[in-house]
């Protein structure tokens, strides 16, 4: 049988184990974020860079100045459905970023949670001595992650709502206040 110091240290450990598992879930969805916000930039480049050499050689080939009206007209038309198709996209990145990162959040919390249910359950056989810190510390701990995450929560469903209705803006057209 292990004495109350291994068992606390047993307990931490598994503690710093889940933090570090949480910390390194974290880690890899914010790089898999960045890593479509960096494909879906690279896409609008090169998708531009497409469209501007397509643009120069039909300007090459006006003859008077009403082609060149109409062919400004459609290329300035083609150039804001493409930003409204990229601001779609991004907005989708951003919702699917915001979901793994929710998913994440509750099913990382939950895991730690328990290691620390194992560690206080450790505490309660400690002596009252040894035990009130701890105690006292968990409690603060838990009370500033929980109103942590409770901030965090709050405004996610409300960005939610105001991406989609972004996105669908243009031409004239306003999002609501």
């Amino acid at each position: 049988m292990f004495t109350l110091p291994e068992q606390l240290s047993l307990a931490t450990k598994a503690v710093f184990d889940a933090q570090i598992v949480s910390a390194t879930a974290c880690a890899q969805a914010a790089f898999d974020s960045a890593v479509a916000v960096i494909d879906l930039n690279l896409e609008a480049a090169r998708t531009c860079m497409a469209a501007a050499t397509v643009a120069a050689n039909q300007l090459l080939s006006i003859k008077d100045g009403r082609e060149w009206i109409n062919l400004t007209t459609g290329q300035s038309q083609m150039a804001l459905d493409r930003l409204q198709a990229y601001g779609r996209q991004a907005a989708d990145v951003a919702q699917g970023a915001q979901a793994k990162f929710s998913r994440l959040a509750e099913t990382e919390i939950a895991a730690s949670q328990q290691k620390v249910i194992e560690l206080v359950d450790v505490v309660k056989q400690a002596p009252t001595v040894v035990a009130k810190p701890i105690n006292t510390f968990l409690k603060t701990a838990f009370q500033s992650a929980h109103a942590g995450y409770d901030q965090i929560k709050r405004p996610a469903p409300a960005s939610q709502e105001l991406l989609p209705a972004a996105a669908g803006t243009g031409r004239g057209e306003h999002a609501p206040a």
